[in-house]
């Protein structure tokens, strides 16, 4: 007897090993129904196979017209509560392991954590101050979950550090009695999603009897905590203005440092990733000379 085409593929897709693993995935949220994508395995419509393993029942096998075995979701799928599923489709041959990766999905908003602070601060604070430091989740994964945070409106008084959720102190808080910022929180998705705002109100308050500023060092030491996931041309700080009438900024380091310095602004922007800790050097030049810090 010859054997058509049709009939020696049917015979060969049966004879196909089962003793593999075979890994597929699947966004969450999708619609029941949809198909788990590379997870096919041989198998017959005749066969009587069956789905086993934790939580198996948000999925089903399905029947392919090329004599193979595929899943679908049977409820929508949420990769906060499992990430990654582990089953076994048992065969009258044998079983076949099958991994299904929930995907993520960018479906969570991102959220603080705590709600809107007061703070008392002297009007002779130092600028560079952190005054507060803002923290916030995101229950997506990778860059979906990534919180971002920043001012809106912005202030001309505050600084916000995108990654870490610091508010510094960039300008004199002489003559203001009461400030507040409004503190908002994003996530990295390609559509970001924007969280509830919440609201620092400062109090400024001058004890004693009024004195002069003190004299800015001619060396100022700061110190910026960098996240491991911030990326290239994150705000890192801006280095804080002391009203000079002319004043412009110089990076002094080496010509592989991470950061970059604008000129007029003093913004300090990460060029590369850090695997140590690094101290670059500021010149900040002005009308009555120079002035150098440590950062």
């Amino acid at each position: 007897m010859t054997l058509t085409g049709p009939v020696l593929l049917h015979l060969l897709l049966l004879l196909l090993p089962v003793s593999a693993r075979y890994f597929g995935h699947i966004a969450e949220n999708s619609p029941v129904g949809t198909p788990v994508s590379g997870a096919l395995l041989p198998g017959g419509s005749h066969l009587n196979a069956t789905l086993t393993g934790d939580y198996a029942s948000d999925f089903r096998l399905v029947h392919h017209r090329d004599h193979r075995l595929g899943l679908v979701s049977a409820k929508a799928l949420d990769r906060e509560f499992i990430a990654m599923y582990e089953l076994t489709v048992q065969l009258p041959r044998g079983a076949a392991a099958v991994q299904v990766e929930v995907s993520d999905r960018n479906d969570n908003i991102p959220r603080f954590i705590g709600g809107n602070r007061t703070v008392e601060v002297h009007a002779l604070t130092p600028l560079g101050t952190e005054l507060a430091r803002f923290d916030a989740k995101d229950g997506d994964a990778e860059s979906n979950g990534r919180v971002i945070f920043y001012a809106s409106p912005e202030s001309h008084l505050l600084h916000v550090a995108p990654q870490t959720g610091q508010v510094r102190l960039v300008r004199s808080l002489l003559g203001v009695r009461q400030a507040t910022l409004r503190l908002c929180v994003r996530d990295g998705g390609s559509v970001a999603l924007i969280g509830d705002p919440v609201f620092l109100h400062l109090n400024v308050h001058r004890s004693g009897s009024p004195r002069k500023p003190r004299a800015v060092r001619e060396d100022v030491a700061l110190s910026v905590s960098v996240p491991q996931q911030a990326a290239r041309g994150d705000l890192l700080l801006t280095v804080p203005d002391q009203r000079f009438q002319q004043r412009w900024f110089q990076m002094l380091s080496e010509a592989d440092s991470p950061v970059q310095i604008e000129r007029d602004s003093g913004r300090v922007y990460l060029t590369r990733g850090l695997l140590e800790p690094a101290e670059v050097l500021v010149k900040i030049h002005n009308s009555r000379g120079k002035k150098r810090g440590s950062l």
